[in-house]
């Protein structure tokens, strides 16, 4: 989720991914906005192969949360495997099934997970409950446009997508812990044989049951510097990101990420917990397929 805050952790992915694949076969969508395992790029590249599996490495300096003032340091080394089926996709850090895919319109439904820091890392949640590892099922219309502005593009290199999900923490015995709208735009700025650059924009709206669990501060954890406060529901947070991709050879992918986000005009903005407006992070992974076949997926 990209507008939710990432710290990977090896069984945290682990529990995220299997809770996600379980519960997203028969309904759910959207792949992960935080960078995960290489996905097909959109165009005129070759098809990649139908399916791979590798080793996924990845170290970020990164918010502990939207609005903290502290950013947190983390790398794992990670397996992952990809699917590129032309209906059934596992990728991108998300399992998918593609309901709608025309030209303008997709409308698909997926599971993916986000990775959260323990309070016991970040000053302004000492003695307060960790942020657990969050799984997101549910769907997600995307509108391609690039067509729109360039005939000759391929229409999915700028697109609208309109993602709905349900937020779960696969910590907690996959309790329920709210929702989330993340209204995005996104652009291809650039895309060679084995290079792309994409940039995107979004507003993340959250439920108040999910604002609560950033920003709410129960009577038993107030201190006289962190004082009560109960969230509302509404925005969260506004951010851009962007990401260079590039496909050093046919088993190993390189991926640079930044992001920034603000919390201005956010409905938590009055929160103890919000010290800081403006946050950012960067990012590198490098993807290792191992294992690949010989059959090419589905863009």
């Amino acid at each position: 989720m990209d507008g939710l805050p990432t710290h990977l952790r090896p069984a945290a992915l682990a529990a995220a991914l299997l809770a996600g694949a379980a519960l997203a076969l028969p309904a759910a969508a959207r792949d992960a906005e935080s960078p995960a395992a290489p996905e097909t790029p959109p165009g005129k590249n070759t098809p990649l192969p139908l399916w791979e599996a590798g080793i996924y490495s990845i170290a970020g300096y990164q918010p502990a949360y939207p609005g903290s003032d502290q950013n947190l340091t983390s790398s794992q080394l990670l397996p992952y495997a990809i699917y590129r089926g032309s209906i059934l996709r596992v990728e991108g850090g998300g399992l998918g099934l593609r309901a709608l895919q025309t030209p303008r319109f997709e409308w698909d439904v997926s599971a993916s997970g986000s990775f959260a820091s323990p309070s016991s890392e970040v000053r302004a949640r000492q003695g307060m409950p960790d942020i657990g590892t969050l799984v997101q099922l549910g769907p997600a219309l995307r509108v391609n446009l690039a067509d729109l502005i360039d005939p000759q593009r391929d229409p999915r290199l700028t697109r609208l997508e309109f993602p709905v999900r349900a937020v779960f923490d696969a910590y907690d015995t996959m309790q329920y812990k709210g929702w989330t709208f993340e209204p995005r735009l996104s652009h291809t700025a650039w895309q060679g044989t084995s290079s792309s650059a994409v940039v995107s924009a979004s507003l993340l709206f959250a439920s108040r049951s999910l604002n609560d669990l950033f920003y709410g501060v129960a009577p038993q954890y107030a201190t006289p510097s962190r004082p009560f406060y109960e969230a509302r529901a509404g925005l969260l947070s506004a951010g851009i990101s962007g990401y260079v991709r590039h496909r050093i050879s046919p088993t190993l992918q390189l991926t640079v990420f930044a992001n920034m986000s603000t919390v201005r005009g956010s409905a938590n903005h009055a929160s103890p917990l919000v010290l800081q407006d403006e946050c950012g992070g960067i990012g590198v992974a490098l993807s290792w397929a191992i294992w690949s076949s010989e059959e090419r997926g589905s863009e």
